[in-house]
């Protein structure tokens, strides 16, 4: 048997179900006495939505956690003009922008961006680059950063069903696929600042 657990939620996987009955059991009745519960069969964890597909994969997926973005950020869905396909910020890519002009929203920066960091590391991968380049200006955030972010949150808007599909191919060891952008910034941005010539990389690590 297999246990994952992230802090008091745990998943329990086996081939065999009366191994993990037998285990529940052993917590139940045995001298330290845990209390907790048995939600049943997987479908949701940590507010990921977890579901089967037809073709033996299965889908994670945050509909929730995208629905408070979007209120967060205040976009209206039936007013506000969706992204669909396009999961880019900006380019050039963004800068301090110090002498840009100040922000309009109310709404809290550092917390839409603590969110979006927490799907695109669940659930939402293709928004990790646009994320990161806003989570550079959250000490002083302008308004070029933040309509970078209510860009993602149309994005999210257009696509807050969709999620991370998984099909396990057995026939597949460990792969890992690694890219790099050496000084990518360097001939969009202020050729004498050193953030302009940021190196940035990107990895993707699967198995099976």
């Amino acid at each position: 048997m297999i246990i994952l657990t992230f802090v008091d939620a745990c998943i329990l996987i086996s081939k065999d179900k009366a191994v993990i009955q037998e285990f529940i059991q052993s917590l139940r009745n045995g001298p330290e006495n845990f209390d907790f519960t048995d939600e049943g069969t997987l479908s949701e964890y940590l507010g990921v939505d977890i579901s089967r597909l037809p073709n033996g994969g299965f889908c994670l997926s945050q509909p929730f956690l995208i629905e408070r973005i979007i209120n967060l950020l205040q976009l209206d869905s039936k007013m506000t003009k969706g992204v669909r396909g396009n999961t880019h910020v900006s380019y050039p890519l963004l800068s301090k922008d110090k002498d840009g002009l100040p922000r309009k929203c109310i709404w809290k920066y550092h917390t839409a961006i603590g969110m979006l960091g927490y799907l695109s590391g669940s659930t939402r991968p293709s928004i990790s680059m646009a994320t990161h380049q806003c989570a550079r200006f959250n000490n002083d955030p302008k308004l070029s950063h933040e309509r970078a972010v209510k860009k993602i949150g149309r994005y999210l808007l257009d696509t807050k069903d969709k999620g991370l599909i998984f099909k396990p191919d057995t026939s597949k060891g460990l792969e890992c696929y690694v890219d790099a952008d050496f000084a990518g910034a360097w001939k969009y941005g202020d050729h004498d600042c050193a953030e302009s010539v940021l190196a940035r990389t990107g990895f993707v690590i699967m198995y099976a």
